[in-house]
C-alpha cells in the first residue's frame, strides 16, 4: 500500500511540476487600447505555443525577447524573455541586461521603415505630397545644383521600393565599419547633401537595393511637404491617435529623425501599426490612413530573390502551413524585430530580439509553431 501511495504522490508532484513550468499565456487586460482574450477564444493550439515557449527558454532558440499574436483583433498571446539592451558601441551589440516586459521599449531597427511609409501615405492623403510619382528634388530645391538628367527622374515612388538607383554601400559593410554609408551618414554635416550628391549606378527604378538613404530622403520628404518634422508629424497623425504614448526616435543629427531605422516601442504599440494595416488604416473607428494606401504600399512593386516581393517599405511573403498557404506582409528589422501581418488570418505577429550578430530564428518559430497552431484548429 505504501509503495503504491508513493507512486501516486510521486505522479501528481510530477503532474504539478510540469504544469507550473507552463507559462501564463493570456495577456493582461490594460487601458493601452488592446482588448486581450485566451487562445482557446480565438481557436489557437495552446500546446504548440507552449512548446515554442519552452524552447526559448532553453535556449534552443536564442536571443528572442518578445513573441506577441493578435487574432481577430484581440492581443490574445504574449510573453517576454530576459535580453540585452541594443548598444551600437557594445561587442555583439548587446549592452546591459534587461527584464523585458509589457512596459519595455524595444530597438526597432528597420521595422522603423514601414512606420515612415505609412506617414508617407497619411501626408499623400492629406494632400501635402501631391502623388508618389513626384520628383525627390522638387521637394529640395536648395539641392538643385546636385541634380542632373538622370537622377532628376527619381520619384517618391522609387525611394519608397528601394530603386533609386543612388550608389550606397550599406549591405556590404558591417555596420560597425565607420565607412558604412549608413553609419557615415551620422557624422556629415549635411546628411540630405550626402545622399543626393551619390552618382547613379543604375537607372531609377531599374534595381532594387535596400538602403537607408531612400527612406532617410523620405523622412525629409515629410518635413518638406507638411512643415513638421517626422517626430512631430508621427506624434499628431499616427501616435497620437493610436495611443502610443512611450517611444524614441534615433536622431542622426540634433535636427533630422534617423527615419530608416532605430525607434524604440513597446511590442504591443508595434502590434498597433500591423493592426491598423490589417484594419485598412482605421483604428478604434478613426480612419489615419486610406485604405487605398494601405492596399497599394502593402503590394508588390519589386520582385525579390528570397522573398516573395517588396512593396513600399513593406516586405512580402507567401507561407506554406500543411497542404494550406498564407499570404504575408511585414515589417523586418536587424536582431530579429518583426511585424508580420496574416489579413487572410485576421492575424498580426510581433517577434523582438537581439540577434545582431547570430542567426535570427523568429522564422522558424513563427512556420514550426504558430502558424500550425492556427492550422490545429
Amino acid at each position: 500500500m505504501r509503495t503504491g501511495l508513493w507512486i501516486v504522490l510521486l505522479c501528481i508532484f510530477g503532474l504539478t511540476a510540469c504544469t507550473a513550468k507552463q507559462t501564463r499565456l493570456t495577456p493582461q487586460q490594460t487601458d493601452d487600447g488592446w482588448q486581450t482574450a485566451t487562445l482557446a477564444d480565438v481557436g489557437l493550439d495552446e500546446s504548440k505555443l507552449q512548446e515554442a515557449v519552452a524552447h526559448i527558454k532553453d535556449k534552443t532558440y536564442q536571443n528572442v525577447d518578445s513573441v506577441l499574436i493578435i487574432k481577430e483583433g484581440k492581443l490574445v498571446f504574449e510573453v517576454y524573455f530576459d535580453g540585452y539592451e541594443w548598444d551600437y558601441d557594445s561587442p555583439q551589440f548587446r549592452g546591459e541586461l534587461v527584464k523585458y516586459g509589457a512596459e519595455t521599449r524595444h530597438n526597432l531597427a528597420s521595422v522603423t521603415k514601414s512606420f515612415t511609409s505609412i506617414l508617407v501615405g497619411i501626408a499623400l492623403d492629406q494632400g501635402a505630397i501631391q502623388s508618389v510619382d513626384d520628383p525627390v528634388f522638387s521637394y529640395f530645391p536648395q539641392y538643385a545644383h546636385l541634380s542632373d538628367e538622370r537622377k532628376a527622374a527619381i520619384t517618391l515612388k522609387h525611394l519608397l521600393t528601394m530603386s533609386s538607383g543612388l550608389q550606397w554601400n550599406e549591405g556590404e559593410l558591417p555596420y560597425s565599419n565607420p565607412n558604412n554609408d549608413l553609419v557615415r551618414l551620422f557624422t556629415e554635416p549635411d546628411p540630405i547633401g550626402f545622399i543626393l550628391a551619390r552618382p547613379l549606378v543604375s537607372d531609377p527604378g531599374a534595381q532594387f537595393y535596400y538602403g537607408g538613404d531612400n527612406t532617410n530622403l523620405l523622412g525629409e520628404v515629410i518635413r518638406s511637404a507638411t512643415g513638421q518634422r517626422m517626430d512631430a508629424f508621427a506624434e499628431e497623425h499616427l501616435f497620437g491617435p493610436l495611443g502610443i504614448t512611450d517611444y524614441a526616435w534615433d536622431f542622426i543629427n540634433p535636427d533630422m529623425i534617423h527615419a530608416s531605422g532605430n525607434l524604440q516601442l513597446r511590442p504591443r504599440d508595434m502590434a498597433k501599426l500591423g493592426q491598423l494595416c490589417l484594419n485598412g488604416g482605421v483604428w478604434e473607428g478613426q480612419r489615419l490612413v486610406s485604405e487605398a494606401w494601405i492596399a497599394e504600399s502593402t503590394q508588390k512593386h519589386v520582385t525579390h530573390s528570397v522573398t516573395s516581393g517588396y512593396g513600399y517599405q513593406w516586405w512580402l511573403e507567401t507561407y506554406r502551413v500543411g497542404s494550406a498557404s498564407v499570404d504575408a506582409f511585414a515589417a523586418l528589422g536587424w536582431g530579429g524585430q518583426k511585424i508580420i501581418v496574416l489579413p487572410d488570418w485576421e492575424m498580426v505577429v510581433v517577434f523582438t530580439g537581439g540577434n545582431y550578430t547570430a542567426g535570427d530564428p523568429s522564422e522558424e518559430i513563427l512556420t514550426r509553431y504558430i502558424l500550425p497552431a492556427v492550422e490545429e484548429r
